[in-house]
C-alpha cells in the first residue's frame, strides 16, 4: 500500500499547527487525503496555514484554558466525528529563561501539558513540544524549572493519557513519535538546561518503546538539529540564508521525517531517526 492510501480519511488532530512543523504536517497528512482539523491562537496565522493545505479545517482557540480545550473538541466530534491521529505539534517559543516573568513561564507551561486529556482512542501520537533556554548559571529557578517541565514534562503527559485510553478502545498496532533534538548528542555550551530536558526525552523514549511492545505499540523519537523556524531568534530573512547556507533545516524537512514514520507497516519501528542540516552547529 502506497504511504498516501495508508492515511486516507484518518481523521486527525494536528495541535500547534499553524506554524514550523506543524504547519508543514498539516499540509502533509491533507495532501496525502486524511482529514485534518488544527487550530491556534492567531487567526492570521491559522489562514495562511489553511491555505496551504486544501481539505484541512480549523479554528481559532487557546487549548491552555478550559474553555479552548472543550471548543476543540467539540469541533472534532461535529466536523471530524473522531480521531483516529494526533500529532502534537504545540509548543511556545520563549526569550531567554533568564528574562521571563514568572507568569510567562506558567503560561508556556499549561500550554504545552494539556494532550494528556484529550483522546478517547489513538493510532499514532507525534509530540514536538520544547522551548530553549540559556546557561543553568544565568536562569533563576523558575526559569530552568520552566525548561524541565516543557521539555521533558510534556512527553510524559501526552503519551500517558492516550497509552491508557488505548486499553479500552481496542487500538492495535498504535504508534507514538516524539520529537527530541540532537542537542543531547552536540552538548553545546550554553544549553545545560535545556540538553537535562532533551536527554531526558531519549532515555524516556527508549525505555518506553521496550515498556510497550507486548501492547503492540511502536515508539520513534526522531531527532532534528537546527530548524528554520520562528521559534529562531531571527527575522526569516536570516532564517532564510541560513536555510541556503544549509545550516538549518527546513521545517518541511522534519514534516517528512515525521510521515516517514508514521507510515511504516504494522510491527516495523523506526527507533531513532536523526537529521541535520549539512552545517549543524556542533559546538
Amino acid at each position: 500500500m502506497a504511504d498516501h492510501e495508508k492515511l486516507k480519511d484518518n481523521r486527525v488532530l494536528v495541535t500547534g499547527g499553524t506554524t514550523g512543523i506543524g504547519r508543514e504536517t498539516v499540509r502533509l497528512l491533507a495532501g496525502r487525503g486524511a482529514r485534518v482539523l488544527t487550530f491556534g491562537r492567531d487567526p492570521a496565522a491559522l489562514r495562511e496555514a489553511l491555505e496551504c493545505a486544501p481539505g484541512a479545517i480549523g479554528l481559532t482557540a487557546d487549548f491552555s484554558t478550559i474553555e479552548g480545550l472543550e471548543r476543540v473538541f467539540a469541533e472534532v466530534d461535529s466536523r471530524l466525528g473522531g480521531i483516529d491521529i494526533l500529532v502534537s505539534c504545540a509548543a511556545l517559543g520563549a526569550e531567554p529563561i533568564h528574562e521571563m516573568a514568572d507568569e510567562d513561564w506558567r503560561y508556556v507551561i499549561d500550554t504545552n501539558l494539556r494532550v494528556d486529556n484529550w483522546l478517547g482512542g489513538l493510532d499514532i501520537l507525534v509530540a514536538c513540544a520544547g522551548v530553549g533556554s540559556g546557561p543553568l548559571m544565568e536562569m533563576d529557578d523558575a526559569g530552568w524549572r520552566h525548561v524541565i517541565e516543557s521539555n521533558l514534562v510534556s512527553y510524559v503527559a501526552c503519551t500517558k493519557g492516550p497509552i491508557d485510553r488505548s486499553k479500552t478502545s481496542g487500538t492495535k498496532d498504535g504508534m507514538i513519535i516524539l520529537v527530541g533534538s540532537i542537542s543531547v548528542n552536540i552538548q553545546a555550551v550554553g544549553e545545560s538546561v535545556y540538553n537535562a530536558g532533551k536527554g531526558g526525552v531519549a532515555s524516556f523514549a527508549e525505555t518506553l518503546r521496550k515498556e510497550l511492545i507486548p501492547a503492540n505499540f511502536r515508539l520513534t523519537l526522531i531527532e532534528p538539529g537546527a530548524i528554520a523556524s520562528a521559534m529562531q531568534p531571527f527575522p526569516p530573512e536570516e532564517r532564510r540564508r541560513q536555510m541556503e547556507a544549509y545550516k538549518m533545516l527546513p521545517p518541511e524537512q522534519v514534516a517528512e521525517a515525521i510521515l516517514f514514520a508514521a507510515t511504516r507497516p504494522a510491527g516495523i519501528d523506526v527507533v531513532t531517526l536523526r537529521i541535520e542540516p549539512l552545517d549543524q552547529k556542533i559546538y
